[in-house]
């Protein structure tokens, strides 16, 4: 029996629901897309002490045909400052803040130029810290075999199942934290390494259940 293999969009540091379906095996990166803007696929979600902030990455503006991320240049200079500092202002008190620090400025200071190649850099980062495997780009021979994923719906099935939960460093100030939507920056800095704890396999097809992540 083949298994179905599923399309994962390139984002910027993807939230859970993106990396339960990585968890899986059965998932290609899907680089050949076009790239949809004023989409999750350049833009990724902060808890700040005032609630969440979606930082937005800018790209430059080009008419013509519609383009691949791969052929989209990412907007740098200031915007990757503030960007930064904005990750500071979140997650300065994380526990795990210090000892991933000076990887994160690399990546914000001197990521790759376009919105493809900053978006793999930021999963490879995450998939050496989670010990998973960051999935493979599709090939154009692969494509008409794979399914699509919707990634705001797989968000909506893991708010409605309430499967996403840690101990926060904003928890004394904001009741209701959307970890579903929530960057993977966000669970690697407050759990580091354990991170991987709160990642299950889970297909489209299937639901997480409640309790049945490890405590």
């Amino acid at each position: 029996m083949t298994l179905k293999v599923y399309r994962l969009p390139l984002c910027p540091f993807p939230p859970i629901p993106w990396w339960s379906l990585a968890a899986t095996g059965q998932v290609r990166l899907d680089g050949l897309e076009h790239y949809p803007k004023r989409t999750f696929r350049n833009r990724y979600t902060l808890m700040q002490s005032t609630g969440p902030m979606d930082i937005s990455i800018p790209v430059e503006r080009r008419g013509g045909r519609p383009r691949a991320q791969d052929e989209t240049n990412r907007m740098c200079g200031d915007h990757d400052r503030k960007s930064w500092q904005a990750v500071k202002t979140a997650y300065g008190r994380a526990p795990f803040f210090e000892e991933m620090a000076d990887e994160l400025r690399g990546l914000f200071e001197d990521g790759p130029g376009t919105l493809g190649g900053w978006n793999r850099a930021t999963i490879s980062w995450a998939s050496s810290w989670l010990g998973i495997s960051a999935p493979k780009d599709v090939t154009a021979m692969e494509y008409p075999a794979t399914e699509a994923v919707d990634v705001p719906s797989l968000k909506a099935s893991f708010e409605a199942d309430r499967s996403c939960h840690w101990s926060h460093v904003w928890q004394d100030r904001q009741q209701s934290i959307p970890f579903e939507s929530l960057g993977i920056l966000d669970l690697l800095l407050h759990l580091g390494p354990e991170a991987s704890t709160e990642i299950m396999p889970i297909l489209p097809s299937e639901s997480p259940r409640p309790g049945s992540r490890p405590e």
